[in-house]
C-alpha cells in the first residue's frame, strides 16, 4: 500500500457529493481538491456567447491542467465531464450518477461519448441502485449516495402539518405520480395541510395548480432546513431512494415511497421508509429496458391507483405521532448504510489500489 495519501482531484458536482466527500476529506487532512466546472452565464447572447464561453472554457482547461499536476488522480463525476478531462495524462475514477447511465448513454449523439468514458476509466462507481443494469461494465461498484449526517439540522415539524416533496418535478421522477398523491392530498384534506416543493423541473407549473406551494431552488443548508421542518415527506416514485430522501431520513423525517424490490434484495437492510417494499410490490414498479433506458408507461388508471396508495399512507402518516425509536432507526439507517465516513474509507482504498497497481 501506498505510504503517503493520495492526491485526488475531484472534478464536478452531483448531487452534493463532492461537497460531502471533501468536507469529511478536510477534516481528515486527506489532500483532496475540488474543481467546479465552467458556467456560461445565461445573459450571454449571439456570437459574444460564442466567445465568452470559448475564452472562459480555454480558461478552466488552464485551471485544469494546474490542478491536474499537483493531482495524482482524478475523480470524474458525470460522464459527460470525461470529454473535458480525458486528455490529462492522469488515471480517474468516474462516478456515474444517474441521468447519464440511464438516459444519454442511449442517445445516438452522446451514447458514445458515455460509453468511452466508462471504458477509459481506472474504476467506475455508481451513486444508485437503479443503475446497475445499465453500467455495463466489469468491477464497476455501487458507491451509497454519501450523506453526513453529522451535518444535518434536528428535527422541528412546523406547526401547520407540512408534506414536502423534495424532488424536482420532471417525468423522469415519475411526475404522473407525484401529480396524483398531490391531487388526493387536497381532495383529502383541502388547505389544512401545507403542501410544499420546489419550483424546478418541467411540471412546476403543474404541480403549483394541483395545490403545491412552490418554493425557489434553495442552497443545501437552506434545503435542509425545509426538509427538516416536514411532518411527512413524499420520495420520487421510481423504485429507489435519491439524496433528497436520504437526507429527510437522516434527519428523522418520515418518507413514504415506494421501493423496488430488485433493486433492494441483495440483503442489506432495507431502507425504513412507509410504504416501502410493500407498496413497490403491490404496484409492480417496472424497471427500466436496459437497451433503451425507457421505464413501461403506467396507466392512467395505475398512476390514480398508486397516486392514492401514497397519499393514503401519507395521511395515516401525519394523524399517528412520531415515536422517538422510529426517528431514531430512520438517523441509524443512514447513518449506517449512507455515512460519508464509510464513503471515504471506500475511495481511500480504491485510490490505493489503482496507484498501486500501476506502480506495478
Amino acid at each position: 500500500m501506498s505510504a503517503a495519501p493520495i492526491r485526488a482531484l475531484h472534478v464536478n458536482d452531483a448531487a452534493f457529493t463532492t461537497t460531502v466527500l471533501l468536507a469529511e476529506a478536510r477534516r481528515r487532512g486527506l489532500p483532496w481538491g475540488y474543481l467546479q466546472l465552467a458556467v456560461t452565464e445565461p445573459s450571454w447572447r449571439g456570437f459574444d456567447r460564442f466567445v465568452r464561453r470559448g475564452a472562459r472554457g480555454l480558461a478552466w482547461e488552464a485551471r485544469l491542467a494546474l490542478a491536474a499536476a499537483h493531482a495524482d488522480l482524478l475523480h470524474v463525476h458525470v460522464a459527460s465531464v470525461e470529454r473535458h478531462t480525458g486528455w490529462l495524462p492522469r488515471p480517474y475514477v468516474l462516478h456515474l450518477h444517474g441521468t447519464d447511465a440511464r438516459t444519454h448513454q442511449y442517445d445516438p449523439r452522446l451514447g458514445p461519448q458515455v460509453r468511452r468514458a466508462i471504458d477509459r476509466a481506472a474504476a467506475v462507481l455508481y451513486s444508485t441502485p437503479d443503475l446497475a443494469p445499465h453500467v455495463r461494465r466489469d468491477g464497476a461498484e455501487l458507491l451509497p449516495s454519501p450523506i453526513d449526517t453529522a451535518a444535518l439540522p434536528p428535527w422541528g415539524p412546523a406547526v401547520r402539518p407540512r408534506v414536502v416533496f423534495p424532488s424536482r418535478w420532471s417525468a423522469v421522477k415519475g411526475l404522473d405520480v407525484q401529480l396524483a398523491v398531490v391531487r388526493h392530498l387536497r381532495d383529502c384534506c383541502g388547505q389544512d395541510v401545507d403542501l410544499v416543493g420546489i419550483n424546478w423541473g418541467e411540471g412546476a407549473p403543474a404541480a403549483r395548480t394541483a395545490g403545491v406551494r412552490l418554493v425557489e431552488r434553495l442552497p443545501h443548508v437552506g434545503f435542509q432546513q425545509l426538509l427538516s421542518t416536514a411532518h411527512v415527506a413524499v420520495g420520487q416514485p421510481t423504485g429507489m431512494l435519491a439524496v433528497s430522501e436520504l437526507e429527510a431520513l437522516g434527519i428523522g423525517v418520515p418518507v413514504v415511497a415506494p421501493l423496488n424490490p430488485v433493486w433492494y434484495n441483495d440483503g442489506a437492510p432495507v431502507p425504513p421508509v412507509a410504504g416501502g417494499l410493500a407498496l413497490g410490490e403491490a404496484h409492480a414498479l417496472p424497471p427500466q429496458d436496459r437497451e433503451t433506458s425507457r421505464t413501461p408507461p403506467l396507466s392512467p388508471h395505475e398512476v390514480d391507483e398508486l397516486g392514492s396508495s401514497i397519499g393514503e399512507i401519507v395521511l395515516r402518516t401525519l394523524e399517528v405521532p412520531a415515536l422517538a425509536e422510529e426517528v431514531k432507526t430512520r438517523r441509524l439507517w443512514v447513518a449506517s448504510e449512507h455515512g460519508v465516513e464509510r464513503a471515504v474509507d471506500r475511495l481511500v482504498q480504491l485510490y490505493e489500489r489503482i496507484m498501486d497497481s500501476r506502480r506495478h
